[in-house]
């Protein structure tokens, strides 16, 4: 399963808890499984995002119409 994969499905509202876990594990596997630097340090900025900004990791709010 690809990242954007996953965030997309949070973004969509599709168990977003269990996304959310699976983003983590993604992100921590790259991290210590990675054999270079640059593998290591690409999943820091999803992680930094999930952090600060975890609002952004969760279904967006469906939008209804005004009466």
């Amino acid at each position: 399963m690809r990242g954007v994969e996953v965030a997309d499905k949070i973004a969509a509202g599709i168990e977003p808890e269990k996304n959310r876990e699976l983003l983590t594990d993604l992100c921590n596997t790259m991290k210590f499984g990675s054999l270079c630097a640059l593998g290591g340090f690409t999943p820091y900025p999803v992680m930094s995002a999930m952090t600060h900004f975890p609002e952004d990791f969760s279904p967006a709010p469906i939008a209804e119409a005004a009466e």
